[in-house]
């Protein structure tokens, strides 16, 4: 079970240790399911592609703002994209091996090393470092001038994005058990939006205050492991509707107007959520493809040609829904019914973090350090 390999014990590590030689010894994960031939129903063609460098990590994402798409690799290095061509607009290499990223607003882009160091960088020039206490597998979130950060121990902290003076910390109730995967952190209006444990927490950004939180997933089982239920990202936001994903529990929808969980319905998958205000879309942890009604959250349509593929976050593009598989596909779906109308390769490798929009152009990125832009003929 490889999802357990994103559990992270930070009081005793022995067990942590015990649950992964447990999932080592387990049932191994079935082959994946072999592709059907597709006839292309759409107009989809790549129109750049570049190699940046070996090594993205699981835990690192791109992100698009302006015209502009930010990449970071693991082995330290930063780029800023015009999405448009694929032409390196600023570069910056570090020494530093970084485990989550990127955090983007169109001119900082910001990363969180393995040293446990908050970096920012703009136009080719590392602005800064700050240290933080603790390890972060969540992607810094870069707005409104500041960079925000939710660390593994539940402490969220904000920096000056010009030059990285702290400017608050808030510490909340931590559990035991936590992920060593991408939490839940966005801005959403003037708000941000925080996954702790089980709960969605609407927070102010001028000093971390929770405003208002809403439980979005119930702890099973009777041990640690099957008890954890953490948001993960991405979320779908959809006006005032946030729609996020617990993991391996369930996914749901909340009202930021109203203050009120909408709906929540069962799904153990691990990874984030898009949607539009017809439909939210998800991919499991076998590989279906499901869209469920944004409003009540009733299940729409199923798909299950893509089994055991290792999806990636769906992307609702047009009348498409976009994702990618662990052999380095791209795929089309119908969003009125989950059919596959368009499949593309890229370079063989598994495609990483969720695919992102950038001004009309679809770009992905690889384990091979390849990024892809697509946009509709």
């Amino acid at each position: 079970m490889p999802l357990m390999q994103t559990m992270l014990k930070r009081l005793s590590p022995w067990l942590a240790a015990a649950a992964l030689l447990g999932c080592a010894a387990g049932s191994p994960t079935p082959d994946p399911t072999p592709l059907k031939n597709v006839t292309p129903l759409v107009s989809v063609v790549q129109v750049w592609g570049t190699q940046l460098s070996a090594g993205i990590g699981e835990t690192l994402r791109l992100r698009g703002a302006g015209g502009s798409v930010a990449v970071v690799s693991s082995n330290g290095h930063m780029r800023v994209l015009n999405a448009a061509n694929g032409q390196v607009q600023w570069a910056v290499d570090t020494p530093d091996e970084v485990v989550s990223g990127a955090g983007f607003d169109g001119q900082v882009l910001a990363a969180v090393t393995a040293r446990n160091q908050l970096i920012a960088a703009a136009n080719g020039q590392l602005l800064w470092r700050a240290q933080l206490p603790a390890r972060s597998y969540t992607q810094p979130l870069v707005a409104g001038g500041r960079v925000f950060v939710l660390l593994a121990d539940q402490r969220l902290s904000a920096f000056d994005a010009r030059n990285g003076a702290p400017l608050w910390t808030q510490r909340y109730s931590g559990e035991p058990l936590v992920l060593a995967h991408p939490g839940l952190l966005a801005a959403a209006g003037n708000a941000l939006v925080v996954g702790l444990g089980e709960r969605l927490v609407i927070m102010n950004p001028d000093n971390g205050q929770g405003l208002w939180d809403v439980p979005m997933a119930q702890s099973r089982g009777v041990d640690e492991v099957e008890r954890l239920v953490d948001l993960v990202s991405d979320p779908a936001l959809i006006g005032s509707v946030v729609c996020v994903r617990a993991f391996q529990a369930s996914v749901g929808c909340v009202d930021m107007q109203t203050r009120a969980r909408m709906w929540t319905a069962s799904s153990d998958g691990v990874t984030g959520l898009s949607g539009d205000a017809q439909a939210v879309y998800g991919t499991d942890g076998v590989g279906r493809v499901k869209a469920w009604n944004t409003a009540k959250g009733a299940e729409l349509w199923s798909n299950n040609d893509l089994l055991y593929r290792n999806l990636t976050t769906p992307l609702a593009l047009g009348k498409t829904l976009v994702v990618g598989d662990g052999q380095g596909f791209m795929h089309w779906l119908s969003r009125d019914n989950g059919k596959v109308m368009a499949r593309l390769p890229t370079d063989g490798s598994a495609i990483v973090g969720s695919p992102v929009l950038v001004g009309g152009t679809l770009i992905a990125m690889t384990a091979k350090g390849g990024v892809f832009a697509w946009r509709p003929e």
